[in-house]
């Protein structure tokens, strides 16, 4: 008897042969060679962009930092004082008046170092162009650590820190005063010191100064009101340093 293939066999033969094709060719040495060489080159191709990446970063110029310096000493300092209708009836009526607010100007004076600390004046002067508004050129700023010192700050001519910079200024806070006033209100003053020693001084003169302008909000009458009353604290704060700046002239 002969065996007569049938289409259906024939057809399952050719489909058996071609599974087994690829899979020998991905046995065959040359196959494997070929996969090498790929992978080979890949590895080269990406070795390549981390060189130039890392070329191109070497090459880029560091940023120097200015060679001018400005020293920022903030204060400690916190005063408060309420006076009334007394204080318009001579010394007897401002010793009565002072005595009357005694303990309220305690407080408010503890409020006011808190609500305006060393940190908050930095924070506030950091928010703005500082160096420009001291007509100064580029300067890289240091802020210090409050000096407790009255006498050291607001009489020494000399410098507050140990930089030998030849291009070299400071700025020294003095005074944090809170007033309320029957007549004109609630009010925030500030004093400032600016001291010049370009040109590598050693001794220069202290330009004194100050701002005052009104409130409205601090200190708050309620727990609900003072976030409102520190923002507007700090922002008088920093109204009342551009009405002192303003005066700072521009060396020549």
């Amino acid at each position: 008897m002969k065996f007569v293939p049938t289409i259906a066999a024939v057809a399952t033969v050719i489909a058996a042969s071609t599974a087994m094709a690829p899979a020998a060719a991905q046995d065959s040495p040359a196959a494997t060679d070929s996969t090498v060489a790929a992978a080979s080159t890949t590895e080269a191709a990406d070795a390549a962009a981390v060189a130039v990446d890392s070329s191109a970063v070497a090459s880029t110029p560091a940023v120097a930092a200015p060679a001018c310096e400005l020293h920022v000493f903030p204060t400690l300092e916190g005063q408060a004082m309420t006076t009334g209708w007394l204080s318009g009836f001579g010394i007897v009526g401002a010793v009565a008046d002072a005595a009357a607010n005694k303990d309220r100007n305690i407080s408010e004076a503890d409020y006011l170092k808190e609500a305006l600390g060393p940190q908050m004046q930095v924070d506030a002067l950091k928010s703005i162009d500082l160096v420009e508004a001291l007509k100064l050129p580029p300067s890289q700023i240091i802020w210090e650590t409050p000096i407790a010192d009255r006498k050291i700050t607001t009489k020494a001519a000399t410098r507050l820190s140990s930089s030998t910079a030849p291009c070299y200024a400071e700025l020294v806070i003095t005074q944090n005063f809170y007033t309320k006033k029957a007549i004109y209100g609630r009010s925030l003053n500030n004093r400032f010191i600016f001291k010049d020693f370009r040109g590598g001084k050693t001794k220069t003169a202290l330009v004194k100064g100050r701002g005052g302008n009104g409130l409205s909000l601090f200190p708050p009458k309620t727990t609900d009101e003072t976030e409102g009353a520190e923002k507007e604290l700090r922002e008088v704060f920093l109204k009342n340093f551009f009405e002192y700046s303003k005066g700072i002239k521009a060396a020549k």
